[in-house]
């Protein structure tokens, strides 16, 4: 009762490969979704009637292999990372959880990353992102600079929250994982990182990012007078020199 032409249409002929459904899971890891891996399939089959699916089908799969990961994420990321730390020389992987056993906190560095720091890890640079996901986890990348001037990733880590108990832990994987401090960490005006390092990298300088508070000059000063040439040109001729003495600056 179904024209040929339409044979794919019908539910018992619809059916995703193990194949097609690898290629699902590969192309949701690159943030595209079942539609244009669809659309992917299509183009690589020769039309979407040789698919063999539809693109409900690749959205009901989707939604599947996402309802099974379900609370199992966490763990399956700390045994990827496990994997990597048995398997790879040099490879640094420290985590914890909290007591409902929930992911907390979460730190890696690889043979690269480790290379790095050794060749630029003099100054480093850490921040932390908003929660913007739906972990309500922060992204805290350490970073370097280069002899191009360029950022090189050093660390990484994911924390569930910014307290003085968080980045202290941080720092001391961090730490237990390159065996050298560095000799300057440059930070926000995060309380918490400030106490953190003045605990776990005691020998290690401590500054303030001059964008972060550069930033915040037109809050304090308001935008009138942070608009005007003639202020701009005196206050940049103040903070972004070295050349005057703390009592000359305060001063100035």
């Amino acid at each position: 009762m179904v024209h040929a032409n339409d044979m794919h249409f019908v539910r018992s002929n619809r059916k995703l490969t193990h194949v097609q459904q690898d290629i699902i899971y590969e192309m949701s890891t690159l943030n595209l979704g079942p539609v244009k891996t669809f659309n992917t399939m299509r183009t690589k089959y020769g039309g979407f009637e040789e698919v063999g699916a539809t693109k409900d089908d690749c959205k009901n799969f989707k939604q599947s292999l996402t309802c099974y990961i379900g609370e199992y994420d966490g763990e399956m990321i700390v045994q990827r990372l496990s994997r990597k730390k048995n398997c790879c020389d040099g490879y640094s992987f420290e985590y914890t959880v909290n007591t409902n056993g929930d992911l907390d906190l979460l730190f890696w560095a690889d043979d690269i990353l480790k290379k790095n720091y050794l060749a630029f890890g003099d100054i480093i640079s850490f921040d932390a992102t908003f929660k913007a996901n739906k972990y309500n986890m922060v992204f805290v990348p350490f970073t370097a600079i280069d002899n191009h001037c360029r950022n090189v990733t050093v660390g990484a880590a994911l924390l569930s929250s910014e307290s003085i108990e968080s980045y202290s832990w941080l720092l001391k994987v961090f730490l237990d994982s390159f065996g050298i401090a560095p000799k300057v960490v440059v930070t926000d005006q995060d309380p918490a990182m400030k106490q953190a390092i003045s605990l776990v990298l005691p020998n290690s300088r401590h500054r303030l990012c001059m964008w972060h508070i550069m930033k915040k000059l037109a809050d304090k000063v308001g935008v009138a007078l942070c608009n005007n040439e003639d202020f701009k040109r005196k206050i940049c001729d103040i903070v972004w020199t070295d050349a005057i003495s703390q009592s000359e600056f305060e001063t100035q």
